[in-house]
């Protein structure tokens, strides 16, 4: 059974002993492209609050179907000798605000804020107060690379993204720290003393279409350091069905996953989708890949679900099983441990898969293998940390993540296709979500020039080539500005925004949302118009 919550839609506080305790949770959908997932100030996403037990990730979006139930984030280690934990995975151990000299505080300011691509300070408020956020984290474009927020100057959070939402979240509230979070927790005392600056956004552009993008920088704001310490990404997927799934890895592409465990699912129907998660960046890489499963299914006592339970919770995020036995691998003989469970690849039926079974053992290495697994409410669990893995007080700890989603001509080959996936979310990663625009050229053109747009006319997308040069006397323009007007004149999209590098450039634009007519496209170099041009949207 998953955890009851009950949310209400707006964000209060009491004080309470001379400090500001949130009584209620905050959320928000981001729903920019064909996802459609909730985000909490609990720390959990991807699960729906309005109602109880409902899933959260809805893939197509619209379509009322479900691929992922919940995740969160989830952090442990010793404090002081005592075991320490904040977790995100149900219900979730935090609350919006921050912590101050030791003391967490919060006030009407500190919920989830919201923006996409066309918002301004006129029609959206959180685009006007959104400054208020950047010293706690908020993402903007340091145009002018000065290291600042510079209003006026630079771009508020993710370039080219069509939505961003961000929020300022802390796990210093006691009372948010109770049994029945789902995985772990209950640890009153909230010795780990964490700030987090949570965003998440996504793409529009057709291949970015099918995932969205998470970054969580953790800070240590109390005076204690955590020792032994350990982040996991806590995923209950529920592929439509969440009684017949199956889950894998791949630890290449760091990507956990889940699948439906035969080609029809109840909810999907015939060649469900595959979804999973990617760890782009950890303190300690990926560690461990494991699982537990919901006790409905019957699994083995070690392998059930940890919920109240804040040591075994922690040995799962060791890679453990609860009771601290290994998950073994069966295709060796005799079995060997592993901290990665299932990292064949189920279309090739190649390597570990759940069609070739697992070791049942509970209280050491023997056990019951079995020859095939039978399908379940599978959950599972993937890792950074070390037992020798400390953070200081004043440490901060980057993660990044995203979740995607896509299916195939069957349950098997939407595997493969997630993976095809996976590797342009890397792509976008690695090139440092320079999405939109990209360098094509390193020769320095004689000055700047603005290329036609092509195609044109174009539906729904185009590209567009600046040449960025240097002025006369050698120095590089400062700012170089890339925008898109209607007819009327009125801003439609900044595309760029930024100092570039001299070279050549190409810029795509997608009018998906937008009539069919004329629009007008402007190069500005440190403010003056310096070319305009005209295309055609023919839907």
């Amino acid at each position: 059974m998953k955890t009851k919550i009950i949310i209400l839609a707006v964000l209060l506080t009491t004080a309470v002993c001379g400090n500001l305790y949130p009584q209620v949770i905050n959320s928000v959908q981001l729903n920019g492209n064909n996802i459609a997932s909730w985000f909490h100030t609990t720390g959990v996403f991807n699960q729906d609050f309005r109602t109880t037990n409902t899933p959260g990730f809805e893939w197509p979006k619209g379509s009322n179907k479900f691929a992922i139930f919940t995740t969160g984030l989830c952090i442990a280690g010793i404090v002081n000798g005592q075991y320490a934990q904040s977790m995100a995975s149900y219900k979730g151990e935090f609350a919006p605000g921050y912590i101050q000299n030791g003391v967490p505080s919060t006030n009407s300011n500190f919920k989830f804020y919201k923006i996409k691509r066309g918002d301004n300070s006129n029609n959206n408020p959180d685009y006007a107060n959104w400054y208020l956020m950047i010293p706690y984290g908020a993402p903007y474009i340091d145009v002018n690379n000065n290291s600042q927020y510079d209003p006026g100057i630079d771009s508020i959070g993710i370039r080219n993204a069509v939505q961003v939402i961000f929020a300022s979240i802390t796990d210093g509230f006691p009372t948010y720290h109770n049994i029945g979070e789902g995985f772990g927790g209950g640890i009153v005392d909230p010795l780990m003393m964490s700030q987090i600056a949570w965003t998440a956004w996504c793409y529009d552009r057709d291949d970015l279409k099918d995932m969205q993008f998470m970054k969580w920088v953790i800070r240590n704001k109390g005076i204690d350091q955590w020792n032994s310490a350990y982040f996991s990404l806590v995923c209950d997927p529920d592929l439509g069905d969440g009684n017949d799934d199956y889950i894998g890895c791949d630890t290449s592409k760091k990507l956990g996953f889940c699948y439906n465990a035969d080609n029809n699912d109840p909810q999907y129907g015939a060649n469900p989708p595959a979804a999973g998660m990617i760890f782009h960046k950890s303190p300690k890489g990926l560690t461990s890949f494991n699982f537990f499963t919901n006790t409905g299914s019957a699994p083995p006592p070690c392998e059930s679900d940890p919920n109240g339970e804040p040591v075994p919770a922690y040995m799962m995020m060791k890679g453990f099983k609860k009771d601290s036995s290994n998950f073994m691998n069966p295709l060796t003989v005799p079995p060997v441990p592993t901290k990665y469970v299932y990292t064949g690849d189920p279309e090739t039926n190649t390597g570990w898969t759940e069609y070739k079974g697992s070791v049942q053992n509970c209280g050491g290495n023997n056990g019951t293998i079995i020859s095939i697994n039978p399908s379940g409410d599978r959950r599972f669990v993937f890792s950074s940390g070390a037992e020798n893995y400390t953070v200081n007080p004043g440490d901060s700890i980057t993660f990044y993540a995203s979740q995607l989603i896509a299916r195939g001509t069957s349950n098997l080959n939407s595997v493969t296709l997630l993976k095809n996936l996976a590797n342009t979310a890397w792509t976008v990663y690695n090139g440092g979500f320079s999405v939109g625009i990209q360098k094509i050229s390193e020769k320095i053109p004689v000055t700047y020039s603005l290329s036609q747009n092509y195609p044109n006319p174009f539906n729904p997308t185009t590209l567009i080539r600046i040449n960025v040069g240097k002025t006369e006397n050698g120095k590089q323009k400062t700012v170089t500005k890339l925008a898109v007007y209607d007819i009327a004149g009125r801003l439609i999209q900044t595309l760029v925004k930024e100092e570039l590098q001299p070279g050549t450039y190409e810029v795509s634009f997608d009018g998906s949302g937008l009539n069919s007519g004329v629009y007008f496209y402007q190069l500005s170099i440190n403010n003056e118009k310096f070319a305009v041009k005209k295309m055609v949207l023919i839907k």
